[in-house]
């Protein structure tokens, strides 16, 4: 338990337990400074907790409870001094490239994050949200409204979280763009960058261009009702990976003055509006990051946000730079879940421990872990919940490592397991994208290009082979067998203990494509057909388990991923009967 938390510097008060009678205080003193530290006391007495705020009071309780979970009704007694490495610890959740969750499932994810002592959450918006004045940009989902907005932001109020704001400003508004209403925003079309010699990321255009005072007022209207509904002093006004930014219609500008300091206007204008709703801005740090010149010139208010997913991101030398800058900064390493099927958990403890400890070492304010939807949000929250635990823990307490003991805690306190070793087993299933391989997969497991991938293509399936996948094989079998036969005690446990037990199966029927698809050119008609028949429950228990917790925005572009594969193995099976 204590390593969840922080190394607890805790020794024992009292050589009898505490008799399940004892009486509990929280006291509010000026003996504790940090604002969200406390010191707990446990004796044969009861339980009399200290702290100078009602936060560090609140933090107080959360350990009680892993306490009397791990102890159940004779606590034993001990002295608990606890406070955080950083004062800002977040969380962000993608939910504009596919699952819009429902209320009770971000809500439940609150009641999460304050048991782990988070204390910042975001969501991030690209055209989720129902902006009353622009209808048309949020047609295809299910957005959150703005009532809905307020009451998340009183939810975690009550549990003592900042609820940040967070929308695209600048890049990533291609699903807003590519709509005939709004498209004339743009900076440039993919045929035009092409004609340059540049290979767009995608087909509808991708920024907002700068120059166009249209730009401006949509961007005002945007926030004018998107930020009212939060309480929060600061806005994430995002402005990352902004590609094609000086390459169509502000080209003769960014000519005259150049692209970083184009940039440097616009985020000067979103930190103008910001500031009408008393709020300063975070801004991801990609862009400026390569004018080091322009940082200084960053509005006073701006707190940057230095994000990296992989093990060997370069947190430290980024940190450094921040630093020196004298600009306040995050580090915002990532979940490492997207674009997987059950995680790529080395990777993730790596990629976090890494970021916490450059973080601290260059004087980083907070520390934000981040949880991507890429190409459609595959995984269910339930796979992120493993990463998120450790992200809690680690910048709780910089030192913490992913060991067993870490585990048993994660087992005990985050799932409610039956066993000890669930936490683990999620652990080693999520690791199984370093068997799979032959080479690194960058941002990606795999097995989760290869689901995706048609049967007669070979782009991914050549970047494996058969002895590869077997060894995936024998891990992931009796994984998927324990965990599926293990108990959850959660409020949401059988959602969470079927999204997982779904993922693996998921997971598992990718690598016996791999393996079929490595032995011929086409499958034999008895294992198309059982193939077929196994995508068909797939597929039904993926539909039924994403309605229970998130709306239906791009469900139907998931359920095609099956579809596909149904459909391919429906025309093997018919092309073997007429063989026949």
């Amino acid at each position: 338990m204590q390593q969840l938390e922080h190394e607890f510097i805790c020794h024992n008060a009292s050589p009898s337990p505490v008799p399940h009678t004892a009486q509990i205080h929280f006291r509010l003193t000026d003996n504790v400074k940090h604002p969200q530290a406390y010191i707990l006391r446990i004796s044969s007495v009861g339980a009399d907790a200290q702290a100078s705020t009602e936060q560090g009071l609140f933090y107080a309780a959360q350990t009680l409870v892993q306490l009397l979970r791990q102890h159940k009704s004779v606590l034993p007694g001990l002295i608990v001094h606890d406070e955080p490495d950083f004062n800002h610890r977040g969380f962000m959740l993608d939910v504009s490239r596919g699952r819009v969750p429902t209320m009770q499932t971000l809500k439940g994810l609150i009641d999460d994050l304050a048991a782990l002592k988070i204390n910042e959450f975001q969501l991030y918006i690209e055209n989720v949200f129902a902006f009353q004045n622009h209808p048309d940009i949020y047609s295809d989902t299910t957005p959150l409204s703005a009532a809905e907005m307020r009451e998340l932001d009183q939810y975690c109020r009550n549990r003592y979280i900042q609820f940040v704001p967070c929308l695209a400003s600048l890049g990533h508004m291609d699903k807003i763009l590519r709509r005939p209403k709004y498209r004339h925003l743009a900076e440039v079309e993919a045929d035009e960058l092409r004609s340059q010699g540049i290979t767009p990321w995608c087909e509808d255009p991708w920024s907002l261009c700068v120059t166009d005072p249209l730009s401006r007022s949509f961007l005002t209207e945007l926030y004018q009702e998107f930020l009212p509904n939060f309480s929060a002093s600061v806005v994430n006004v995002c402005c990352d990976e902004t590609w094609d930014l000086g390459k169509g219609r502000s080209r003769s500008q960014a000519d005259a003055i150049g692209i970083g300091r184009l940039y440097l206007h616009w985020i000067c204008f979103c930190s103008e509006l910001a500031r009408r709703y008393d709020k300063a801005i975070q801004l991801w740090g990609d862009i400026i990051i390569s004018h080091p010149s322009l940082i200084a010139e960053l509005p006073t208010n701006t707190t940057l946000l230095e994000w990296g997913y992989e093990s060997d991101h370069p947190f430290a030398e980024h940190a450094r730079q921040f630093a020196a800058s004298g600009r306040p900064f995050y580090v915002c390493p990532g979940t490492s879940t997207w674009q997987s099927l059950t995680g790529r958990t080395e990777n993730a403890m790596a990629n976090m421990h890494n970021a916490a400890l450059a973080g601290m070492a260059n004087h980083a304010i907070g520390y934000l872990i981040t949880d991507w939807g890429d190409y459609g949000h595959l995984q269910p929250l339930a796979i992120s919940l493993l990463p998120l635990a450790y992200a809690a823990a680690v910048s709780w307490h910089t030192q913490t490592q992913a060991n067993t003991e870490f585990y048993q805690a994660v087992s005990m306190h985050v799932f409610q397991s039956k066993s000890l070793d669930f936490a683990q087993w999620l652990a080693d299933a999520g690791n199984i994208y370093q068997h799979v391989a032959t080479g690194r997969i960058r941002n990606a497991s795999l097995e989760h290009w290869l689901w995706r991938e048609p049967w007669d293509q070979h782009k991914y399936l050549s970047q494996t082979d058969a002895s590869h996948v077997q060894d995936a094989v024998s891990i992931l079998r009796p994984l998927t067998d324990r965990i599926a036969g293990d108990h959850l005690n959660r409020p949401d446990a059988r959602d969470v203990h079927c999204e997982l037990a779904m993922m693996l199966d998921i997971a598992m029927l990718a690598l016996s494509d791999a393996q079929a698809r490595l032995a011929a050119a086409t499958p034999s008609e008895t294992f198309a057909r059982h193939q077929q028949n196994l995508y068909k429950v797939a597929r039904e228990e993926y539909r039924s388990l994403w309605l229970r917790r998130n709306g239906q925005s791009r469900l139907e572009d998931m359920l095609r991923l099956f579809d596909q594969r149904i459909s391919e193995y429906a025309g093997f099976s018919r092309h073997a009967g007429k063989i026949k």
